[in-house]
């Protein structure tokens, strides 16, 4: 798929997750964490998935609230849906994902999580150089203006039921940032250089997003080079000539073997 086609469906894709988030929220939210993770592969390819989860007091409140969930749109745009499922504490976990063949498609995922008021905003991801010696490049910044805003546009409503959520959207008083907590996560191939996140030690990158206007930079650059692969590519016009020569050897050594043997026979007298 290209990123043409990627920016132009891509844009209801995550907002119904979204929806889930806005709803429990409105309805008297206790906690719903949300997961975004950036996946990139050596090759520029991945994917972008979201998980929320919320906590079993939402649903001992709000009996049947899956059934207010409607993801239809999402999967006819091409994401994946996991089954809504129960967490080991009671509570409710949902995952959408969508792969990408290269940065610019995940550019254009990751720019259309989220609309006006963020979370995420200006974001880009790029790759220089090859699969086994490569520098990958993610930048853009992480906002949320305007509290609930940033879940309540037109088309989010619709998606989730609207008329029910507007009134409560209305009314609602709650901080946001007290019930609800965003965390984005990057994965991108080999050894971070730099970055204003903060490196898990292994292969993740993580920011959290606040919920009170502030803004935050994402910034990373990895750079991957497979050792094994460029050592290979080095050296392996060197092999290919020791083959040649060694075959060249052999084959001279072949011919002095027989050269000699024939020679004996012609001296071997005949009875």
């Amino acid at each position: 798929m290209n990123s043409l086609v990627s920016s132009k469906r891509v844009v209801g894709r995550a907002r119904p997750l979204l929806g889930l988030l806005l709803a429990v929220v409105l309805l008297g939210a206790c906690r719903v964490d949300n997961v975004v993770t950036l996946t990139v592969k050596p090759n520029g390819s991945g994917n972008v998935a979201l998980v929320t989860t919320v906590d079993a007091e939402i649903v001992a409140n709000n009996p049947g609230i899956e059934s207010d969930l409607s993801f239809e749109d999402a999967k006819a745009a091409g994401w994946k849906v996991s089954e809504v499922a129960t967490t080991e504490t009671g509570g409710l976990q949902v995952r959408v994902s969508h792969h990408f063949n290269n940065p610019q498609e995940a550019t254009t995922l990751l720019n259309q999580l989220s609309g006006e008021y963020g979370p995420f905003k200006n974001m880009s991801l790029s790759r220089d150089g090859k699969d086994t010696d490569s520098t990958f490049t993610l930048n853009g910044k992480l906002e949320v203006n305007g509290g609930m805003n940033a879940f309540a546009d037109g088309k989010l409503l619709s998606l989730i039921g609207g008329a029910p959520y507007k009134q409560a959207l209305a009314d609602s008083n709650q901080d946001i940032g007290q019930a609800v907590s965003m965390t984005f996560l990057a994965r991108m191939p080999g050894k971070v250089t730099s970055t204003s996140g903060t490196p898990d030690g292994i292969d993740a990158i993580t920011w959290n997003v606040a919920f009170d206007g502030s803004s935050q930079d994402v910034a990373a650059v990895t750079e991957n080079t497979a050792v094994a692969s460029t050592i290979a590519r080095i050296f392996s016009p060197v092999l290919f000539w020791l083959l040649m020569l060694w075959l060249v050897v052999m084959a001279g050594f072949s011919g002095f073997v027989f050269f000699t043997r024939f020679r004996r026979s012609k001296r071997t007298p005949t009875a």
